[in-house]
């Protein structure tokens, strides 16, 4: 009836009878997540470094952003500071060395 599992209604029985109607209360809202692995400064000198490499022509990977902050950072993590910078992980595909520049405008005007 009420979708909890055994175990997770004697939990909620657990906290009722230590904490009362409070122990019922939804705990999420109090829960602020894991702390951040930089702080402000380091957002913002990280998002200048960023912009200058990027005018400079220099394109920064996810190795190259564990490398520079020398704190263990996972790599998935250094993506997310690089969103937070506003530059997305992208790189350009590589041109083929054998293509044909022209034979390739001739056939997207085709179509």
């Amino acid at each position: 009836m009420t979708q909890y599992s055994i175990s997770g209604a004697r939990k909620v029985l657990r906290r009722y009878h230590t904490l009362g109607l409070d122990g019922l209360r939804d705990g999420r809202a109090d829960n602020r997540g894991a702390p951040t692995v930089l702080t402000q400064a380091e957002q913002q000198q990280f998002a200048a470094r960023l912009r200058e490499d990027f005018d400079q022509g220099i394109v920064w990977s996810g190795k190259m952003v564990q490398a520079h902050f020398g704190k263990t950072v996972y790599l998935s993590r250094t993506y997310e500071f690089m969103r937070l910078a506003g530059f997305s992980p992208q790189r350009p595909r590589p041109r083929h060395v054998g293509g044909d520049i022209t034979a390739q405008d001739e056939f997207k005007s085709k179509s």
